[in-house]
């Protein structure tokens, strides 16, 4: 929404809806951080300073995070919608790393949706991409995370109850969408050269990409299901100086296979000779972590195969369909590079024949 339309009565609306009593008085935009700018990619965010009324704070902080779009939205508007779902429905009840959400704006009139959220900067966070040298404690940090969340949703039966509107990796979501347009997205974007050079090495068409992440993603729709992140690239997790680590960005959030969150983010937050170096041995850590939160995970050997095929999304649907002006080049080739040196050496397509 345009700045003008941040007023103290709509933040009074949006915050009231989960904290009785709070009254703002006044708000300042210090900050604005806009689509196209290389750390955003489908939103717009808008650092806020709030003055409330004497005594009508409900505890809540004067600094906060406005997640919306300015003018016109960046993306399908159905991103925006689940990621405010998420924060209006399931965010109070984790026990996850990510970011706390004070409140939600929609207008279902002209489909803006915003999401007040914690400024992390407040807690030192450090923000990474793949460009960024992370340390293989920092993926455990990550790891654990995940595993919380999908120990968690395991199974659960909510997903034919309250949570039956998130989408599967078949359909809702941003699935219709790449169903119907993302063949022809991805074409397009195959047209920059450096894209399409670092596909090269697969000796796959596009066509035959397309055919393989469908395979996949009918696989990744089988039970086990539990909440996923949905876009686990290392590009969408924070780190804390106390040694946590978080994620950000929930709007692909989908429900089904594991292996679709744990493998996009260990093929984009390690170096390839990292990863085939210790890929192994965290994946077992990840099921040690589902075990202790409660689940019966699946064996290892059955693991390491959906493992394997669940590397072809983060290449075809998370970073060939990107627009460069996302993320800059650097980041957009690193991702490439590393999930198609993980499609090779994983055998992927193999795994999915």
């Amino acid at each position: 929404m345009p700045t003008e339309q941040i007023t103290p009565q709509r933040l009074t609306a949006a915050l009231s809806e989960a904290h009785a009593g709070v009254e703002v008085r006044d708000v300042r935009v210090v900050e604005t951080s806009v689509h196209g700018s290389e750390r955003v990619s489908t939103a717009d965010r808008i650092v806020l300073e709030i003055d409330f009324a004497p005594g009508a704070d409900a505890g809540l902080p004067a600094r906060m995070l406005l997640k919306t779009f300015l003018d016109r939205p960046h993306a399908p508007r159905v991103m925006y919608r689940t990621e405010a779902r998420f924060y209006r429905q399931i965010r109070p009840e984790l026990s996850v790393e990510t970011p706390l959400a004070y409140g939600t704006l929609v207008d279902e009139s002209d489909g803006r949706h915003g999401v007040l959220l914690e400024d992390l900067s407040l807690r030192q966070a450090r923000f990474i991409d793949a460009t960024t040298e992370v340390s293989l404690d920092e993926i455990r940090a990550l790891l654990r995370n995940l595993a919380r969340l999908h120990a968690q949703y395991w199974e659960t039966p909510r997903f034919d109850a309250d949570l039956s509107w998130v989408a599967t990796p078949l359909s809702g979501g941003m699935h219709d969408t790449f169903r119907s347009i993302g063949l022809e997205l991805v074409r397009d974007q195959l047209e920059i050269e450096y894209k399409a050079r670092l596909v090269e090495p697969l000796g796959r068409t596009l066509d035959e990409l397309w055919s393989y992440l469908w395979k996949a993603q009918e696989i990744l729709a089988s039970p086990p299901s539990t909440l996923l992140h949905g876009d686990t690239h290392i590009g969408n997790t924070y780190l804390l100086p106390d040694g946590r680590a978080g994620l950000i960005d929930w709007q692909l959030m989908v429900r089904g296979a594991w292996a679709h969150d744990v493998t996009y983010l260990l093929v984009t937050g390690l170096t390839t000779q990292c990863r085939r170096a210790h890929q192994g041995a965290l994946l077992g850590e990840y099921l040690e972590e589902l075990r202790g939160g409660g689940v019966d995970p699946p064996a290892a050997e059955e693991a390491w195969v959906l493992y394997r095929q669940a590397a072809i999304w983060g290449l075809v649907l998370g970073w060939l369909i990107t627009p460069p002006g996302n993320y800059g080049e650097a980041v957009t080739s690193t991702n490439i590079a590393r999930l198609v040196a993980a499609v090779e050496d994983l055998q992927t397509f193999a795994a999915l024949t």
